[in-house]
């Protein structure tokens, strides 16, 4: 009888172990589905966050070009009314005028001049030549030499007559000479006399196709895509190929933008709205679409697809749950914690070894930027340049950039406010835009000035950047300059060192109106210009003293060589000898500009 109770005792207290284990078991597993819901939830926040703010960054990019596309399209035609006006006098030199207007813009296929009726009494009651793109080559026509194409009926020519105000026309489609229908915007503009009279309207053409497909180069994801509306909610371009957005779904998309009754998200207090939809391989897409705050207004739409926003997460998710149940039922709770607290090391190693990665590889783009090759002209004698920088992190917000282009030499150097990678990232927008605004201009004052209007668009952040540009013609010696708030720059010769005369304009981004006014200033044959960030002057010593303007001035004084890469290596060394062991406080840039006029 005792043994038989003794029996029933341990058998009690194991079936009371084996529950609680059991227990223990099923809540640790509990547990661990909560967590990994949790993770889930969180993830899938932070993703719909990422993807919300990558989609409305893509739709600001997306209508800053779309606006400067059409602005270069502007520009091109103001570049050119010294021209229409010159020749005036001559109706045959305006087919060249015409020409010149196509052979400056890639993204022009067609120009007109619609002279007002009777202007050439020997062309006629009406003239207008006409220019093309056709096979590569342009070519021109006088449209009305038939005498049955009457412009003065075109619900476009009237509007301008009557509104002496430049317009882009809605979207239409032309069919050429070839049968080839096109897709085009034309831009209407009045030329008028001394006192206001028009004396007619030029027009440019500009092809939708080509900017669809030009503006759809490069998206968030692989496979989203943009397409563009009239403010009316009319399609205008996307891209060509089907194989990207089948036309079908395109038309689903406008529909559903110009629907007033579907649900929607709004953010930025409305200016952009979002909404999901199944496409027809059965795929969640959302849409994100916006309008464009300038003429002419349209409407701009990106697409997205759920299994691309969130497909790493729905695979992770089914590997971690298929992980923890094999975890649970072989190994138990204090191999599964071992294991949870394994793999959480090596997540955070993979996490840091990946940051790690990607600020090498942005340092490394970063370098990819700027010149890095000297002498960079070794074939010319009448240029010696150098310059270096240094970033205070891993990437930095300086910048300085060169170009040879016309015999003028194009430079400037910059600092951003801040440091890591948001100044790197306006680093790279400011040096995108330099270039740019040199292309299509050698003005230092109206460069900064696209800079800053440019800058300015959806410069929430307040960040600001300090900018010199120059450009030294090196024929003459002249040199054309506008500072934004930069550092003083000095000229250096054999016989003394003095600072450059500067005007104190504003820095980039701070007023988008605010006009810049350029500077001229000769540079005598043996001159090196030495122009740097403030991280020179604010460098710090141990005793937190900084360098200062003075001793920039007394190192370049006691400088043995006013050649750059001596007169660099000199500073750099001097200031390397001022801090001692104190860390770098900012990034450092320095360049150097020696002109010998041939």
């Amino acid at each position: 009888m005792r043994r038989v109770l003794l029996l029933m005792k341990i058998n009690k207290i194991t079936t009371s172990k084996t529950w609680r284990s059991s227990l223990v078991f099923i809540a640790a597993a509990l547990f661990i589905v909560l967590i990994s819901a949790v993770q889930y939830y969180y993830a899938r926040d932070m993703l719909e966050d990422q993807l919300d703010y990558r989609a409305l960054g893509e739709l600001r990019s997306k209508s800053s070009r779309l606006s400067n596309t059409l602005k270069q399209a502007e520009q091109t035609l103001n570049e050119h009314l010294w021209d229409i006006r010159r020749n005036i006098n001559n109706p045959d030199s305006m087919y060249n005028v015409t020409k010149r207007l196509l052979n400056v813009n890639e993204m022009l296929v067609g120009s007109c001049i619609c002279f007002a009726p009777d202007f050439y009494p020997e062309k006629g009651r009406l003239f207008e030549p006409y220019a093309y793109k056709q096979n590569g080559k342009v070519n021109v026509v006088q449209l009305c030499a038939d005498g049955l194409h009457d412009y003065t009926q075109n619900p476009a020519f009237i509007q301008v007559v009557e509104t002496k105000e430049p317009f882009w026309s809605t979207p239409y489609e032309y069919t050429d000479s070839d049968g080839k229908t096109m897709s085009l915007t034309t831009y209407s503009f009045p030329l008028l006399s001394k006192n206001g009279k028009v004396l007619a309207v030029v027009g440019l053409d500009l092809s939708l196709s080509w900017l669809g497909d030009r503006l759809n180069r490069s998206h968030i994801y692989p496979s989203s895509y943009d397409i563009f509306l009239t403010p009316e909610g009319k399609y205008i371009t996307g891209p060509s190929s089907n194989e990207i957005a089948p036309a079908n779904e395109r038309v689903r998309v406008m529909n559903m933008v110009n629907d007033s009754t579907l649900k929607k998200f709004s953010f930025s207090n409305g200016k952009f709205k979002m909404f999901e939809f199944v496409d027809d391989y059965e795929k969640l897409c959302y849409v994100y679409h916006t309008k464009m705050e300038d003429e002419p207004y349209w409407q701009i739409a990106v697409i997205c697809e759920d299994n691309e926003v969130y497909g790493k997460l729905y695979s992770m998710s089914r590997f971690m749950l298929i992980m923890t149940i094999i975890a649970w039922l072989i190994m138990g709770i204090i191999i599964w914690r071992a294991i949870k607290g394994h793999i959480r090391l090596q997540q955070a190693d993979a996490e840091r070894q990946q940051i790690e990665n990607e600020l090498s590889i942005a340092r490394k783009i970063q370098e990819e930027m700027l010149p890095k090759t000297f002498p960079p002209y070794p074939e010319r004698k009448d240029i010696d340049i150098f310059g270096s920088l240094t970033p205070a992190k891993e990437v930095g917000g300086d910048l300085f950039d060169f170009f040879l282009s016309d015999e003028k030499l194009f430079f400037c150097i910059g600092d951003v406010s801040g440091k890591g990678i948001p100044a790197a990232m306006v680093m790279t927008m400011t040096h995108s835009l330099f270039r740019m605004a040199t292309s299509r201009d050698d003005n230092p004052a109206s460069i900064m000035q696209n800079i800053n209007e440019t800058f300015c668009k959806g410069n929430n952040s307040g960040m600001f950047v300090t900018m010199f540009i120059g450009i030294l013609d090196l024929t003459t010696g002249k040199l054309r300059y506008c500072n934004a708030g930069h550092e003083i720059a000095f000229l250096v010769s054999e016989e003394n060192t003095r600072p450059l005369d500067l005007i104190a304009n504003m820095p980039i981004g701070v007023f988008s109106d605010f006009k810049y006014e350029s500077q001229e200033e000769v540079m005598e044959s043996g001159t090196t210009l030495f122009t740097y960030t403030d991280g020179l002057t604010e460098a710090m010593n141990e005793e937190r003293k900084r360098y200062g303007i003075a001793r920039v001035e007394e190192a370049i004084t006691s400088s043995l060589s006013i050649m750059p890469k001596d007169l660099i290596t000199h500073i750099d060394k001097d200031v390397h000898k001022f801090v001692k062991e104190a860390p770098q406080s900012d990034d450092l840039t320095m360049l150097a500009i020696k002109y010998n006029r041939n």
